[in-house]
């Protein structure tokens, strides 16, 4: 916490104040066990199948890139537990003005086949092509633009990205090829099958340790509704494939946050 407010003064609505942690909930509640609590090892096998039809990677016109596998984690190769997850992913890509305007989205579904995820491991959104943090959970920079980081978890997820790119203006400078571009976008994802926590337990752990705090200050009673952000970016590209990425996205629900700016290189698919 100290680490987090340096520099900041109290009135900073970026301070975090001294108050437990729903880490610290959960911990104390037994919802995340001993034996997870400190982190641990996971490895595991994938496999699966790609296609792929893009006329280019950098910013592609037409075509598609689906992609379908399955990662198998087994407890003997020192995972806390042995549990196996299914992934899929669909991008397509339409051209409305040749060289100049084109429509993208991206349909992704991930599920829990079998077995007991450990808690750190639940936000990771799985695809053939690990690309470290930006594959950990849904919002943020490379899921869901405009939601807080890692806001969506669950044994099953769907998100689905839309996008409007227009490569507005064209010129040369330093002897390359530049193009000036904007893209429009909405971006949403939901939970579809939920975590299992039991209730009694953090129910019995909140009488004993914070009275007059309910469960319903902290489990929600109903079926989760889609988090959806809208947006807007701006694309310096060279030579077609070195691309410079600016994207500000505003969540339309309260509790998914507010507005996010990112900085980056490439489109997001």
């Amino acid at each position: 916490m100290a680490k987090f407010n340096k520099g900041k003064e109290p009135e900073d609505p970026k301070y975090l104040p001294d108050v437990p942690t729903l880490y610290e909930y959960y911990t104390g509640a037994g919802i995340i066990s001993e034996e997870e609590a400190d982190g641990g090892w996971i490895t595991g096998i994938k496999g699966g199948i790609s296609y792929d039809t893009r006329d280019q990677r950098a910013c592609p016109m037409s075509g598609i890139w689906a992609e379908t596998g399955i990662e198998v984690v087994p407890e003997f190769l020192g995972a806390e537990s042995s549990f196996g997850k299914l992934y899929l992913t669909w991008r397509q890509y339409f051209t409305l003005k040749e060289d100049d305007l084109s429509f993208a989205y991206r349909l992704g579904y991930q599920q829990t086949l079998f077995g007991e995820v450990p808690f750190y491991y639940q936000g990771q959104v799985i695809v053939s092509e690990l690309r470290g943090a930006s594959s950990e959970g849904l919002g943020g920079s490379k899921t869901l633009r405009g939601i807080l980081r890692n806001r969506v978890v669950g044994n099953g997820i769907a998100y689905a990205n839309a996008e409007l790119r227009w490569k507005m203006v064209r010129f040369r400078f330093i002897n390359q090829n530049f193009y000036l571009g904007t893209n429009y976008f909405v971006d949403a994802g939901m939970v579809t099958d939920p975590i299992d926590v039991d209730r009694t337990a953090f129910t019995t752990y909140l009488q004993a340790n914070h009275p007059g705090e309910l469960v319903s200050d902290y489990l929600a009673d109903d079926k989760d509704t889609p988090h959806i952000a809208a947006g807007l970016g701006l694309k310096i590209a060279m030579n077609e494939n070195f691309i410079i990425s600016a994207d500000i996205g505003k969540a339309l629900k309260e509790q998914d946050g507010n507005m996010e700016f990112y900085i980056g290189l490439n489109y997001l698919f």
